[in-house]
């Protein structure tokens, strides 16, 4: 069964997470949100937070840690000199805080919010990716501009939340096991990382951005270290921050934190994070693995991801620019309309079933759509093929506008399971921003 280990190495390779520049995704539904749009919140750094609630944060983290003791069969405890004390919290906040809660500490966590069409094509002063992350930009993200604030500035609520859905591909998710030979790793005691090749850039982000909870019976006994996965610990987490940052008034951070949880929530949305092997079932696997077929395999589900992911940023990017917000593609990112709110227990369960229950038609429509070489060529590799930028174009000249639009009507599906926990998430920040003291 080290086919299942494999594959699931191979898949984080080709993209950083389940979609390609998660604001862009969550703009089309946020615009429509008239209680995050017109919400002016003050810009606050991560430190005058910490400091300021530090009582409140202490409570918050323990009781997170013990949910995820009790809740998560494989998680891993945060070690006792990582949960801080008030004083600690006071007298190193951004320090204490970013090792309290294991992220990456390389990254800044500055003010910023990503521009989004129109305003991405003002002539304001910006910064680009490499002044936000030490990772290397990905066409999605390469010519993306983001604004810094000063603290106090007023900001919308809206932009807050996308940018942070964002954020956690920044790297906040990088080098955090033992095996990945950074300082802040040993510190962690997450252990060896469990899957996902730990000396890939993007590649120890894995166990944090995917999750398999509805693994048959014989995977996870063959496979153990696939249920070693943090979305839902990372969920709970800042949704318990940003309880605590709007009981104490501090609403920017509030909505950050529940747009850094929505990026997980996000991942889970998409198959090929929520599935190890879209559409290959246990015994096709053991058949590929008798056959001495593994690497094969490997290659074609990895190119698919990478397609997918090229394609549909190209493809919303391209309508965002246009601003064609009636577009079949961007209106399955927007229609959402419900009152529901959304739980962890409802990402373990009913979000992520859906996602399962899609991969394998899923993977048969990349299949029928996309040109065979992109996905059926076990001796092509997408990834720096230079194909990236001019997938759309490609589409339509191999397979014709029917093809592109067929696969608009695929990606739309899984737009609309994105959009529907989005709305039900925003429904929850607003429920906690409401809450009596």
């Amino acid at each position: 069964m080290r086919f299942f280990m494999v594959m699931v190495g191979l898949l984080v390779v080709a993209k950083a997470g389940a979609w390609s520049n998660h604001a862009t995704l969550a703009w089309p539904q946020l615009r429509d949100t008239p209680e995050l749009v017109e919400l002016q919140v003050a810009a606050e750094p991560l430190s005058s937070f910490v400091e300021a609630q530090a009582a409140e944060i202490v409570v918050a983290l323990e009781q997170s840690e013990q949910w995820a003791q009790s809740y998560l069969p494989a998680y891993a405890p945060t070690p006792s000199a990582l949960r801080p004390t008030v004083s600690e919290l006071e007298e190193d906040p951004l320090g204490t805080f970013l090792g309290a809660i294991r992220v990456n500490p390389q990254l800044d966590y500055p003010l910023f919010v990503q521009l989004l069409p129109p305003d991405d094509q003002s002539s304001m002063a910006t910064l680009g990716w490499n002044d936000l992350s030490f990772l290397e930009a990905g066409t999605s993200h390469i010519h993306v501009r983001y604004r810094p604030l000063d603290a106090g500035q007023a900001v919308s609520a809206a932009d807050v939340f996308a940018t942070a859905s964002d954020e956690p591909d920044h790297g906040m998710d990088i080098g955090l096991f033992t095996d990945n030979h950074t300082p802040f790793g040993d510190r962690y005691a997450f252990g060896e990382q469990p899957f996902g090749n730990p000396n890939l850039p993007y590649g120890s982000q894995a166990p944090f951005h995917m999750g398999f909870f509805h693994l048959d019976w014989l995977t996870r006994k063959a496979q153990p270290g696939l249920l070693a996965t943090y979305p839902l610990w990372r969920i709970d987490l800042y949704q318990r921050l940003a309880e605590v940052a709007f009981k104490t008034q501090h609403p920017y951070w509030g909505w950050r934190f529940m747009g850094w949880a929505m990026h997980y929530i996000g991942d889970l949305t998409q198959p090929y994070h929520a599935v190890p092997l879209p559409g290959v079932s246990t015994f096709d696997a053991l058949l590929l693995v008798a056959r001495g077929k593994t690497g094969e395999a490997v290659q074609l589900v990895s190119n698919r991801h990478g397609v997918l992911e090229s394609y549909q940023w190209a493809r919303v990017d391209q309508l965002m620019k246009a601003q064609a917000w009636r577009a079949p593609l961007l209106q399955a990112a927007s229609v959402a309309d419900t009152s529901a709110s959304l739980t962890v227990d409802d990402v373990a369960g009913s979000v992520t079933a859906a996602s399962v229950a899609a991969a394998s038609d899923l993977d048969a429509a990349l299949e029928r759509y996309l040109p065979q070489q992109w996905i059926s060529d076990p001796a092509f590799e997408w990834t720096g093929s230079g194909l990236e930028e001019r997938v759309v174009a490609d589409v339509i000249a191999q397979g014709g506008a029917e093809s592109a639009a067929a696969l608009d009507a695929v990606i739309a599906q899984q737009l609309r399971r994105f959009a529907d926990a989005l709305k039900r998430w925003v429904n929850t920040g607003l429920a906690l921003q409401v809450k009596p003291s």
